[in-house]
């Protein structure tokens, strides 16, 4: 997350203890995270939700770079992400690196554990990132927090934020209870469809929980590589939804971009999705598992050509069949500065696995396409 904490002071005292902040206490500063809130919590399933943190532990406020490391978690050791524009450009600069998204809370699906808290908190976040980075647009595109306990009020946010200069719309691949293929999302794709601003899906780990469900325990060999490749291709079943479900034929001008998910696994689905769209399979599978079929207009690669982005970090499979999945689709991102990202060797990464592929195709994988689709003018 590319705010700091301290911002959280600017709203009312009784929204205080819903909010992350530092303590001073006779034994030192404590930085204290109250325990966030997953929708499958409030919709009253699994109270062992993904996205329900919290905790509380000491830190040094003079090491400024571990209190930054801190707040944007899981950022490797050389990286010094900052919360002024200055500071963020000079880490891009060590990478040529043009542009960047400023993904945030609501790109991981979590809430405050009161909806009043966390709606006026999403609303600080985003002026404070209209603000600051106000001169700076053309470099930065500063992705919309809204509150997902209301999704009407979180249109309404999308509309107020976008008119600023934010995007785009940043979510996780997956939010527990509430499958984007349910109708109660239409007022966010609406929004982000009449404001030009489009949606990201962030990997969110949700399908590596898969394995915890055939009995994978912490420890058992091979798991956090078998979990990886789930996590990563599980975005396979969050695009279904926009692409079978319908979405993006009822609204046409609304992208969804595939955040750190990969593409290796793209092509298949395509393939998969046009084969059986009109295939006996799928007339005993929507018998068997009760499924209604959307009847589109075109077979479902079409759609994914016309409104879909995948971003990966390091998928040279996804390179070798970059025609196939289609040009316009594909967009390299390093996601700074976290541990799994290419930063700070993100030209090598990019040299590797685009060795022998014509220069022009090059840029327009790492650079024209997200450039075009985020207005970055750099």
């Amino acid at each position: 997350m590319g705010f700091p904490y301290e911002l959280a002071d600017e709203l009312p005292a009784k929204y205080r203890p819903y909010l992350p902040k530092f303590e001073e206490r006779a034994d030192g500063t404590y930085f204290v995270r109250p325990r966030t809130m997953g929708n499958r919590e409030r919709n009253k399933a699994d109270s062992a939700d993904m996205m329900s943190i919290g905790g509380e532990f000491r830190v040094d406020r003079t090491d400024e770079r571990a209190m930054r490391q801190m707040v944007t978690g899981n950022a490797t050791p050389t990286s010094f992400p900052g919360f002024t524009p200055e500071e963020r450009l000079a880490e891009m600069a060590l990478e040529n690196v043009v542009g960047e998204v400023l993904l945030g809370m609501t790109a991981v699906g979590v809430s405050l554990a009161n909806n009043d808290a966390h709606t006026a908190y999403c609303r600080l976040v985003n002026d404070w990132q209209a603000d600051t980075y106000r001169d700076h647009m053309r470099q930065f595109a500063p992705s919309i927090n809204f509150p997902l306990h209301d999704l009407e009020v979180g249109a309404e946010e999308i509309v107020r934020a976008s008119s600023m200069g934010l995007r785009p719309i940043a979510l996780p691949d997956v939010v527990p209870g509430m499958p984007y293929s349910n109708p109660m999302w239409e007022p966010v794709w609406e929004a982000a469809e009449a404001c030009d601003v489009p949606v990201f899906l962030h990997l969110s780990g949700a399908f590596g929980a898969i394995m915890k469900g055939v009995g994978a325990e912490r420890g058992t060999p091979g798991l956090g590589e078998t979990g990886f490749a789930i996590t990563t291709a599980g975005a396979m079943v969050s695009l279904g939804w926009f692409v079978n479900g319908g979405i993006l034929e009822r609204h046409p001008k609304l992208t969804v971009a595939m955040i750190e998910c990969n593409a290796g696994w793209l092509p298949y689905a395509m393939q998969q999705w046009d084969h059986v769209m009109h295939s006996r399979f799928i007339d005993n599978s929507r018998v068997q598992y009760g499924g209604r079929g959307m009847d589109l207009e075109a077979p479902p690669s079409y759609y994914v050509r016309r409104q879909v982005k995948c971003q990966f970090m390091w998928d040279p499979a996804a390179v070798d069949l970059r025609h196939e999945i289609g040009m316009d689709v594909l967009m390299w991102g390093n996601d700074y500065p976290h541990f799994e990202g290419a930063f700070p060797n993100s030209q090598a990464w990019i040299d590797k696995q685009f060795a022998g592929v014509p220069e022009d195709e090059v840029m327009q994988i790492v650079h024209d396409n997200a450039a075009k689709l985020l207005k970055i003018t750099a």
